[in-house]
């Protein structure tokens, strides 16, 4: 283990007794990054906030200008009308006032004498008709007189409307050219945050590292500090010979059930207390080989012993088992070995996850993998899927605080 994290260390942190110094500067980096990306964030929000407020201004002036435009094309229309009426009442006043003149004159027709007239209350009757019409007249032009207030009322308003607006849309454009002034210099905030946080995560796994190196250090001085045995020997498994060749078999049959490929003939090797599969040692294989063997050793003595009733907890923690259907370029495993290149074009993956779901009875199995899933999986487990990012879904095994900084200055 120790070896292991020295390579580690070495291969990725070559200065490894600068961690701490670095780690101080990052944080204070990091801290002032989200500062600045926190305080660009904020602007552009309240400048959101004020061009949001000012088009709901716009929207409505607009509406209020129309809507005044309309009532003056309907009120100049009714003055039409008003005009009209008071002309046709003008003619009907002017027209009894001429026939009033002409009743005390003998008849145009017969030249009979006024004296001699019948129809006495014609005359009447037309002064009737003046007097309504006169009237009228009056009642007409005392409307139009409200009619030209309400229409220069609602011209003053449309125009008070339209500085408004100009002043209005300047502000806008002004809010807009500020946004647009603001967004690069809140993208790079935001590149620069990340950035330094990518750095600051890379180096706490260094420290990481150094703490679990010297945490192992002192294990094995205080393992070497102790008396050694007196006997130096291996231990005695102490167990049958044909449990091991039934155990043997049991995994045989798991790795049949996965399609896996070869004669898949399995032995217990009790030197090196692994298996051995078609007389090739376990160990011996690509890291892809490796690992869904190892995890049908686990299903496989699960199975064995259910079967048996022998006591096991009845879980199972399969941790990348499908590893040999990695992505080559991008996986920090390096490039596929020969075997495992050969597993890979097969579908035992497809195989593994149906025949861990007929054996769920048996127990419960927590598959933790990165490869793409088979199709149909969701009726096979329960899959959740961790996105590494809160904005896109679950990010971890662990959820996240509930008071998380946004981090898009659009939002």
């Amino acid at each position: 283990m120790l070896t292991a994290i020295g390579e580690e260390l070495a291969a990725d942190f070559p200065n490894a007794e600068q961690l701490p110094a670095q780690s101080k500067k990052l944080e204070e980096t990091w801290e002032r990054s989200q500062r600045d990306f926190q305080l660009a964030h904020d602007s552009i929000r309240s400048h959101l906030s004020a061009k949001k407020q000012l088009a709901a201004s716009i929207s409505h002036l607009e509406a209020r200008r129309a809507e005044i435009q309309i009532n003056l094309g309907r009120f100049e229309q009714l003055e039409d009308v008003y005009r009209s009426d008071i002309e046709r009442l003008g003619a009907i006043e002017e027209a009894g006032f001429l026939l009033a003149l002409g009743g005390d004159k003998p008849c145009p027709l017969c030249g009979a004498p006024p004296s001699e007239h019948r129809q006495v209350h014609g005359i009447e009757e037309i002064e009737k008709a003046r007097d309504a019409a006169n009237s009228e007249v009056q009642k007409i032009k005392r409307q139009s007189i409200d009619l030209s207030s309400t229409i220069e009322q609602l011209t003053n308003e449309g125009r008070t409307i339209e500085v408004q607006l100009s002043e209005l849309d300047k502000e806008l454009t002004r809010i807009e050219n500020l946004l647009s002034d603001l967004a690069p210099a809140a993208d790079a905030a935001k590149r620069q945050l990340e950035e330094s946080q990518s750095v600051r995560d890379h180096v706490r796994n260094g420290l990481a590292l150094l703490e679990q190196r010297l945490s192992l250090q002192k294990r094995r001085d205080e393992l070497a500090a102790l008396k050694p045995a007196r006997k130096v020997e291996k231990p005695r498994l102490g167990v049958p010979s044909t449990a091991v060749h039934d155990f043997a078999q049991k995994v045989s049959d798991v790795l049949g059930e996965w399609q896996f490929p070869g004669k898949r003939q399995v032995s217990f090797d009790e030197g090196t207390y692994d298996l051995r599969i078609d007389g090739k040692n376990r160990k011996d294989n690509g890291k892809g080989v490796r690992a869904i063997t190892h995890s049908a050793f686990k299903v496989a003595l699960l199975l064995f012993c259910r079967e048996r009733n022998l006591p096991h907890p009845g879980f199972l923690v399969l941790d990348t088992p499908l590893l040999t259907y990695r992505d080559p370029l991008h996986s920090k495993q390096g490039p596929l070995a020969a075997d495992e290149k050969s597993l890979s074009n097969t579908s035992l993956k497809d195989f593994f996850f149906d025949h861990l779901s007929r054996s769920a009875a048996n127990g419960q199995f927590i598959v933790v993998e990165n490869i793409d899933l088979p199709v149909g999986i969701d009726k096979l487990a329960n899959v959740e899927t961790f996105a590494g990012d809160p904005r896109t879904g679950r990010a971890g095994l662990f959820h996240p605080p509930r008071h998380t900084m946004k981090t898009d200055p659009k939002e």
